[in-house]
């Protein structure tokens, strides 16, 4: 199968593992910044080259047929080597211009690495930044991002980088549920948590407000923070958003959750790639001038 498979073009591999891993046509046009009929094409030459279907089309997106499981396997491999033949040349070039992408999360990691990010285009007006928020943990080695601003315990295999530090973390809320809760021994206080806990209450609910009746539920920092600003309820949230917040206020609770470490990562082949080492230096250099902020010791604004 695999010598079948390096008689193809890679083009056309690489569009069917784009549909494997996204599911369907479109969004796997949306990955490689092609249009859908692009995909297509490509897919049915590779059907044509083979004989037999390696997808199933139907309403719930493109699933793969006997054959199209045993060419996926094989293409993984080929894709491997590709992608670290494409680092490795990568590696090789000193010039301080191109496209450079760079993943972090929500509000919290968006803020923090911002500075950076304006100070580097700045100085090296021949990188185009891409910069990509979101959260989900882009591949580093399948080369959807040059370097990642994250936060985790366990960095993934094959990548490099720097622990800034622990994020600390607090409970948040208006002045006027600080006041409440300064007041009552006991408040019953509404509070803001996230989608995907089911019917359980976070350990900062249960520990810290035990008499809490109402939970409300999103799935982004960002909603959070508005939520609380508009008096909603408390929220556990970084001290790194909370503290830098005019509205919002930390509230005295007797439990906090423990938050995760900062990392600046990028993958081992493009360790010196002299964009990615700038860059990589740079989000490191702020992130250590704001460490008093990220480990919760800057006064409230």
């Amino acid at each position: 199968m695999t010598a079948n498979l390096h008689a193809m073009d890679w083009d056309h591999i690489r569009h069917f593992l784009a549909v494997v891993r996204e599911g369907s046509v479109s969004r796997a046009a949306q990955r490689l910044e092609v249009n859908q009929t692009t995909v297509s094409r490509r897919i049915a030459a590779l059907e044509a080259y083979f004989g037999k279907a390696v997808f199933q089309r139907n309403a719930g997106g493109w699933a793969l047929t006997p054959l199209g499981e045993r060419i996926a396997e094989a293409a993984e491999h080929m894709a491997e080597r590709a992608e670290t033949i494409e680092r490795q040349v990568l590696a090789d070039s000193q010039e301080l211009s191109g496209r450079l992408r760079v993943t972090v999360a929500d509000v919290c990691t968006q803020s923090l690495a911002t500075p950076a990010f304006a100070a580097f285009a700045r100085d090296y007006p021949g990188v185009d930044l891409e910069i990509i928020a979101t959260n989900e943990e882009l591949n580093l080695a399948a080369r959807e991002a040059d370097v990642a601003l994250r936060t985790t315990d366990e960095p993934p295999a094959n990548v490099v980088g720097k622990r800034i530090t622990r994020l600390a973390y607090g409970i948040f809320g208006t002045r006027e549920w600080l006041e409440r809760v300064q007041s009552e021994a006991q408040p019953d206080v509404p509070c803001i948590t996230w989608v995907g806990d089911g019917v359980s209450r976070a350990p900062w609910i249960e520990k810290s407000f035990p008499q809490s009746s109402r939970t409300h539920r999103t799935n982004s920092l960002g909603m959070v923070v508005r939520m609380c600003e508009q008096g909603l309820g408390l929220a556990q949230m970084p001290c790194a958003v909370g503290d830098t917040n005019p509205l919002l206020y930390r509230i005295p609770a007797r439990f906090v959750e423990t938050g995760w470490g900062l990392w600046v990562l990028s993958h081992v082949d493009l360790r010196t790639t002299a964009r990615v080492r700038v860059l990589r230096d740079y989000l490191v250099a702020a992130l250590e001038e704001q460490i008093d902020l990220i480990e919760g010791r800057q006064p409230h604004v």
